[in-house]
This record gives structure tokens, sequence and C-alpha cells, in this order.
């Protein structure tokens, strides 16, 4: 643990610099209807309190603990007022670092005057905010043991939109504590996302590759295809993210579950501004995954016959050039304005002038099927028993949209996707129109 405590005080500095809106609930458990009447006057947070080694009541830690976040100078005098018995194995860099980031969120909403317990009801709704859906794989914030939920209050609260501070104090009977284990796993998921979000800001993409290695425990992803996820989410962040890392927004700050909201992201068509969500969750083996929906982007495709012929998606061609480039079809179709061309292992869609009726001349290239063949391929490197790991090397987040991805030019947007066999091969391929 010392070193431990030794690594957080060298990040001290940069940490405590940022920033940050810590919001510890969703908005389904505001608490700006709450009534101050309801909640514990707090007065002098730092008055109240005679050094002693008795132990603390429930409404006393938390009145320690509000002192500690309500300014930096209380910090040192709080813990210390804590006996060793209640601070279930907390370190004081542990306890200064809590405070200091609940204490950016609680200058929102202004100077605290009260707090409050929060009552059987509020406590579960906000519990079941953080936890997973899926608890089979992830930790639930109810594996900490019993514990009661503190809200600092606010009698003129400068933002009353803003979600409440809230803290935990751990309870076995008549017994209360400060949840130390709870504390020291929140500064160490919240060390996790931040330091993420640093290798991806100062282009560390060797760094974002050892963070993000335990968020791919698939035998797909080779280490060479972790580097290149961390490639392309390094460069993700250059082009598209225009918020300076101080301004992440802290959303959720909890052992299970960190939040941040990028307030300013580049939308994937590049015409307007959007927020993205970014992630962390602890599993039941004690690593995290981190949850950073990034698009996968497509630069234009065409199709190729033997790596020469080059056809474009959404051109028009006559009937005379399609056998030129690409011979006699097995099996030529029409109806209804569209001609189907099979091929050994490939099927090429055109629409065409219905006038012309069986007699088609020329026709718009819309979508191409290939299957089991190499005589075909799709740009130069999209084949068919081309195994998933090559394929995330060339399009590293494609797992991320199912395999399923999109380009425009100027004739259209056309939809790429990939069907695999019980080994991770390719067996199919399908470049089509996307149709609204």
């Amino acid at each position: 643990m010392k070193r431990l405590d030794d690594s957080l005080k060298r990040r001290t500095p940069g940490v405590l610099k940022k920033a940050l809106a810590v919001v510890l609930c969703f908005s389904m458990i505001s608490g700006a209807g709450l009534s101050i009447s309801g909640c514990k006057v707090i007065d002098d947070l730092r008055s109240g309190f005679k050094a002693t080694q008795k132990p603390l009541s429930e409404t006393e830690l938390a009145r320690v603990m509000a002192s500690a976040i309500s300014s930096d100078a209380n910090v040192a005098d709080c813990f210390a007022k804590v006996p060793a018995s209640q601070l279930d194995g907390l370190s004081y860099s542990m306890f200064y670092e809590y405070c200091s980031i609940l204490r950016k969120t609680s200058e929102e909403h202004g100077t605290a005057d009260s707090f409050r317990i929060l009552n059987a009801t509020d406590k579960r709704a906000y519990f079941s905010s953080i936890d997973s859906e899926n608890t089979a794989d992830f930790k639930t914030v109810g594996e900490y043991g019993d514990m009661d939920v503190i809200e600092l209050c606010y009698s003129e609260d400068k933002d009353k939109s803003a979600p409440p501070v809230r803290f935990m104090i751990a309870k076995d009977g008549g017994n209360y504590s400060i949840a130390g284990k709870y504390i020291t796993d929140s500064m160490l998921a919240y060390s996790y996302i931040n330091h993420y979000f640093e290798m991806i800001d100062s282009g560390n993409v060797n760094g974002l590759e050892a963070i993000i290695k335990s968020s791919y425990d698939s035998d797909i992803y080779i280490n060479s295809v972790i580097y290149e996820k961390a490639n392309y989410i390094s460069e993700y962040y250059r082009m598209k993210v225009k918020t300076v890392l101080d301004d992440y927004e802290l959303k959720l700050f909890t052992p299970t579950h960190i939040s941040y909201v990028i307030p300013e992201v580049i939308s994937q068509s590049g015409d307007n501004i959007i927020s993205k969500t970014v992630d962390l969750r602890l599993k039941n083996d004690g690593s995290y995954l981190l949850e950073d929906d990034i698009p996968a982007s497509l630069g234009e495709i065409r199709f190729f016959k033997n790596g020469g012929t080059r056809m474009r998606m959404g051109s028009t061609y006559t009937s005379s050039e399609i056998y030129r480039l690409l011979g006699n079809p097995i099996i030529e179709s029409y109806m209804s304005g569209v001609v189907i061309l099979t091929y050994s292992g490939m099927t090429m869609r055109l629409e065409t002038d219905p006038a012309n009726g069986k007699n088609w001349t020329s026709g718009r290239l819309s979508s191409v099927v290939i299957r089991n063949d190499e005589t075909f391929s799709l740009g130069e490197n999209l084949y068919i028993g081309m195994n998933v790991s090559e394929l995330l090397l060339i399009y590293p987040m494609f797992d991320k949209c199912e395999f399923t991805s999109s380009f425009r030019n100027g004739d259209g947007e056309f939809i790429l996707s990939f069907r695999f066999d019980d080994y991770g091969n390719v067996t199919r391929i399908r470049l089509g129109e996307k149709i609204n």
C-alpha cells in the first residue's frame, strides 16, 4: 500500500488541477427537490469534536467527511479525529485525494451547510443506478458491505440541476466507520481511467496499449491488434475530440463504475458537435473494462478481380464493360429494373432502366457479395478466408459495430459487412448501398 500511496502523491498535482464536474448519481436520483429540514446542520464543520479515541457516531463521522470535503485546509485535522479502528485501513493520501475530488463537485453547488442520510428507498435507487445489469461479470456496490449514503445539502444552491454530492459510511450493526475499501477502490478506478486519458492526450500509443489490454481477453485480440486499436483511439481523439483534457466531466465516481462525459466531439459525419461518454467498470476478476464507443470509419472501397480490375460502387457500367472486365456470368437475371449477375464466388447487382427489359445496356453498380472464392476481393486486402484478427488490423474498431460499417462517395452511401465461420475466418463479404 505504501508504494501505491507514493504513486498517488506523485500524481496529485496533475490530478487535482483538473476542473472536473463530479456527478455521483444519475438524474433519476437528483437531490434538487430535497428539504433542508431533513438534513443535519453542519454550522462550523471544524467544531464539535475534541481530541479523543472514543468511537465516533455515524453523524460525527459524516460531519468529519463533510468538513474535509468543504476545505483542503480541514483534511489533516479531520483525518486525525477518526480513531484508527474506524478508518477501515484507509491511508491519509487516499482520504486526501478522495475528498479533493468530491470538493470539485461541491464547488458546483456552493457551500455545504448540512447533510442528510439517504433513506432505504433512495439508497436502493442510487445503488441500482451504479450497478451494471450484467452482475455475472461485474462487481456491484453491495459487495462492499452494508453502507449508508450521506448527501451534502446547500441552503443556497448555485446549481440545483447538478446531481448531489454523496459519500459512504460503512456500518456493522451499531458500529460505524469510514468506508475505507470503497474509497481506496474508487481512487484506483479513478487513477486507471485518468491514466487512459493522459496516455491519449500525450500520444503515448505504447502506454495506451498497456492500459486497454485488460479489456480484450479473447484470442482474436493478438498483441498487434491491440496496438492498432490503441493507435486508432489516439488518432480519433486527436482528430475528433475538441474538449481539452481538463474539461472532461466526471459523471459517476464509484469503485465499480466511473463515468466521464466529453462535451465536444465532432460527429462521424463531421457536420455537428456531439458529446460522448466513456465508462470504466470493475469486473469480478478485479480487472477493468473500458467502454469507449469509438466509431469504425471507412474510406472508399472498390471492387477488385485478381487484384487488378477496379470497379467503383455507385458508378454506371455498360454490359459490354462488365463482360470485358469480369467475363461472362454463370447466371444473368433481370427483374423490375435490377440486373443480377452471378459468377463463381461472387454476385453483382446493378440498377438499370426498366424500359430496357431483358436487353439491358448499362446499369449502376449497387451491391457486391463475395463468397468462397479467391478471385474477387474488396479494396486490396479484404478477401474470403481472411481471419478476424487480420480484419481488425485493417479496421481496429469493427468488433465494436458487429463488423458492419459504411462510407460515402459521390454516388451514395454503402455498407460493408462480414460473415465468419466457427474459426473466425471470413466466409462472406457484402458491400451494398444503404437502403433507408
